[in-house]
């Protein structure tokens, strides 16, 4: 026993203590980076970028912690992607290379996420891209645009609706222009209109043959007792419609005697008293209850496109710088209301085209619109073919 004590003694001799290492800190470096962010941040989404800079003299490693998550500083510059959906605030700590920290930083995130609204840029009016099947002598259009009123508020873009509706009277409903006639703001003051109406009118219709086109783009207006509809010339008196104004009624029975094929009127006008921007007509804004009855008084050959119903504003698109109705009216004679694809848009298919796309429209200017027709859904409209240029 005592040979084995001596030998584990010798053993023992001959085995060194371990020394523990322990890293010194040699710099004289003891001054901790300086982070430079603002204090107060905003963020438009939950999903943000946090950024800024350190600086620290001493050390060209500087490390930069957020919640726990330490990155090393890229050109002294940081960069964290962060989410959150509600304000918060944020410390960060700057740690540089001999582990000299930066008192906390707060940062105050405050978010303000946007609502943000997709905008369908709306095509632009167009009416080469399609053409009749053939120029046709016995069609005759009548347009009339009244934007700037004498004696009232604007239709707003009321005459350029009525310039273009001119192209697609020639390119896609086939009439010549010498069988075209545009009126357009003074030029569509009462005399001239009446006379158009009774003079020139009568001299491009041959009874049973000619299909007549009218286009109107501006104000309407009811009778005081609501009972009668008016259409608004660019010189017309709203407190004295009846001696200064186109009753619906006159117009119809102007057309009727000269005895036409057929006639088809599109009407961007209103009765309620409001104009395309919501300005009242009159200027005692008197309210306006409309009794008439929009199918009564309507010959038989006569198609009637309205842009609202009675008692609903007809507006302006904006975007487009046209009347809703005109711009999707003309839009439809584009091809676009040929349901089915057969070249021919008959009534009800543009009718349907206009009432998607026009109440929709309305109703994000927080209003309601309907197009109307009064007159054969199945009757074809118009034939066309593609415009290869």
């Amino acid at each position: 026993k005592e040979e084995e004590k001596r030998k584990k003694e010798l053993l023992l001799a001959q085995i060194k203590p371990i020394e523990v290492f322990k890293p010194k800190n040699t710099s004289k470096d003891k001054t901790p980076p300086k982070i430079i962010i603002a204090k107060n941040i905003t963020a438009n989404n939950s999903n943000y970028v946090l950024e800024g800079k350190v600086e620290d003299k001493g050390s060209s490693n500087v490390y930069v912690e957020i919640d726990g998550i330490i990155q090393k500083a890229k050109n002294n510059k940081f960069l964290f992607k962060r989410f959150s959906p509600v304000d918060e605030k944020v410390k960060i700590v700057a740690i540089d290379q001999w582990g000299n920290r930066s008192k906390p930083k707060i940062v105050n995130v405050k978010i303000e996420r946007k609502d943000t609204k997709i905008t369908k840029s709306l095509e632009k009016l167009n009416p080469s891209k399609i053409k009749a099947i053939n120029l046709n002598k016995n069609k005759v259009a009548l347009i009339i645009g009244i934007e700037n009123y004498d004696k009232t508020s604007k239709a707003t873009y009321a005459n350029k609706d009525a310039q273009y509706f001119y192209e697609y009277a020639n390119l896609t409903f086939g009439i010549p222009t010498e069988n075209i006639k545009l009126l357009v703001e003074e030029n569509a003051n009462f005399i001239q209109s009446v006379g158009t109406l009774k003079k020139w009118l009568p001299s491009k219709i041959s009874k049973g043959r000619t299909d007549l086109i009218i286009f109107f783009a501006g104000h309407g207006l009811a009778s005081i007792d609501g009972s009668e509809l008016y259409l608004l010339l660019q010189d017309s008196e709203p407190d004295l419609l009846e001696d200064f104004s186109l009753s619906r009624n006159k117009l119809f029975k102007i057309i009727k005697d000269l005895n036409p094929k057929s006639v088809t009127i599109f009407l961007d006008a209103c009765y309620t008293g409001f104009s395309r921007d919501n300005k009242m007509l009159l200027a005692d804004a008197r309210p306006l209850r409309i009794i008439a009855d929009e199918q009564e008084g309507i010959p038989d050959n006569f198609t009637i496109f309205s842009a609202s119903k009675n008692t609903q504003i007809s507006s302006g698109l904006k975007e487009a710088k046209h009347g809703i109705f005109s711009y999707y009216l003309m839009k439809g004679l584009e091809g676009k209301a040929d349901s089915n694809k057969d070249y021919k848009i008959t009534n009800g298919e543009l009718l349907a085209y206009m009432d998607q796309n026009v109440s929709q429209k309305a109703a994000e200017l927080g209003r309601q619109q309907n197009p109307s027709l009064s007159g054969d859904p199945d009757q074809v409209l118009m034939s066309y073919r593609w415009n290869a240029y």
